[in-house]
């Protein structure tokens, strides 16, 4: 009863081409590898810092079965030292976000008067990205 075709699923290979398997031979660590795998990136993030090479608007990006970047996504990567001060940020990622429409934290608006006010500067933050004229 297999189903034939030019793509593999589960009932057409027996799991032999899934990364966790699946059905009654499905590996039991797949949710602690995943977990794992998470713990080490905040790690990597808290200990290293990461800086574009070149625009963000360079890296590109091309679809297939996976998705990958067109040009390579090359990085300059530094030890953090946690008595440094935090680096100060262009708002690159924030103004593309108020470019689309959305908040300066990429979240679609909720009301109408949330969009009324996002441009407002604030006490708090008054060199907020998201305060800035579009």
């Amino acid at each position: 009863d297999k189903i034939s075709g030019l793509y593999p699923n589960e009932q057409a290979t027996d799991f032999a081409f899934l990364p966790f398997g699946g059905g009654a031979r499905k590996c039991v660590g797949d949710q602690f590898a995943m977990l794992e795998a998470a713990a080490t990136m905040c790690q990597m993030l808290n200990n290293y810092n990461f800086v574009f090479e070149g625009s963000p608007d360079d890296v590109g990006m091309k679809t297939g079965a996976t998705i990958h970047t067109m040009n390579g996504l090359n990085m300059r990567v530094t030890k953090v030292n946690p008595d440094d001060p935090l680096p100060h940020s262009d708002g690159y990622w924030e103004k593309q976000h108020l470019k689309r429409g959305f908040s300066a934290c990429g979240k679609p608006f909720s009301s109408t008067a949330a969009v009324a006010t996002q441009n407002l500067p604030t006490k708090e933050r008054p060199d907020d990205p998201g305060n800035a004229s579009p």
